[in-house]
């Protein structure tokens, strides 16, 4: 307070005004006045009968402390706007297949506790990666969607949902869709296929389903590409006479958004013998256990758009029952 009773004496030349703008006592104003003086070994201010005189070292000293002044209301405000974007932002790690739509829906979700006001400020919405679990617990993260639930003791997985389908994706003209008197994953393997789900499901090529069953038929499998990024896929897939296989119904419906690719689902039966060595895809939550950020709202929200996502408006609400 002191430096600020100095630039409000240099600025209101008046210690009656300078007490005023604190809501204290004059004499508090003066007991300062005397520290500064005896800091800088000077009068500073002189009265008056018209009232304080400026000397030539408050002069010199006032822009110095103003400029203190104004750096420190700068590093407040930032201070503040930091505080603020922590209470506001949410910042998830989640596969992208199943997470379209996710950002606008968060947007427009109301909170259910009446008070009108949304539910999530700001989202960021990434990739995942190998570190997340990391990043969760050092903050750099809100919440991460994983295949796993986490062993961590510091880390809370919830089950969101199980993946039930896989899906079949190609041009709107490719030749697999004539050729419907073969088994739809036989057509497959004639074509090259995108691996999708790389980090999750066919991280390693000889674990993966589609490997195992072409190796099942005696058949070899053409990896053109790998990749969870949908642009890529989309793209890929729309220049050449690749396929791929995906498993959420949100990837689906980004993939097939206008007439380029065209989408069909692997019958039961198939699918069985697809999956015959691995189990179904389990999707979870994880946040930190010691999380105050989210409220149940915005986790009920996230989860009930990532079952959405993963299995479609009808599945999802079947599987929530």
């Amino acid at each position: 307070m002191t430096l600020l009773v100095f630039l409000r004496l240099y600025e209101f030349q008046s210690g009656k005004l300078t007490a005023e703008s604190f809501s204290v006592p004059q004499s508090k104003i003066s007991r300062c006045l005397s520290r500064l003086r005896e800091a800088f070994d000077d009068p500073l201010f002189v009265k008056r009968v018209s009232g304080l005189e400026i000397t030539d070292k408050s002069q010199r000293l006032y822009p110095i402390l103003k400029k203190i002044e104004i750096n420190h209301i700068d590093l407040a405000q930032e201070i503040n706007k930091s505080v603020e974007s922590l209470d506001s932002d949410i910042i998830i790690k989640a596969p992208s297949g199943f997470t379209n739509g996710v950002l606008r829906k968060l947007y427009n979700c109301q909170c259910e506790n009446h008070c009108g006001s949304a539910c999530v400020k700001s989202a960021v919405l990434q990739d995942n990666g190998s570190n997340d679990e990391e990043m969760l617990l050092n903050s750099q993260c809100d919440m991460v969607i994983s295949c796993n639930p986490s062993i961590h003791v510091g880390i809370q997985s919830q089950k969101i949902c199980e993946v039930t389908d896989t899906f079949v994706v190609a041009k709107h003209d490719h030749p697999i869709w004539d050729e419907i008197y073969k088994p739809l994953l036989d057509r497959v393997l004639n074509y090259p296929v995108i691996l999708t789900e790389v980090m999750h499901f066919n991280s390693e090529l000889e674990a993966t389903p589609l490997k195992q069953f072409a190796d099942g038929r005696m058949r070899e499998l053409k990896v053109a590409a790998k990749t969870n990024n949908l642009n890529e896929i989309y793209d890929f897939l729309t220049g050449t006479d690749a396929i791929t296989l995906v498993v959420s119904q949100g990837a689906v419906d980004y993939l097939t958004n206008d007439d380029a690719l065209r989408a069909q689902i692997v019958p039961q039966t198939e699918r069985a013998e697809l999956m015959r060595n691995k189990p179904n895809m389990t999707l979870y939550m994880q946040t930190r256990k010691t999380e105050r950020k989210l409220s149940n709202c915005v986790k009920n929200k996230i989860a009930e758009l990532i079952s959405t996502g993963a299995n479609g408006c009808i599945k999802a609400c079947q599987l929530s029952r």
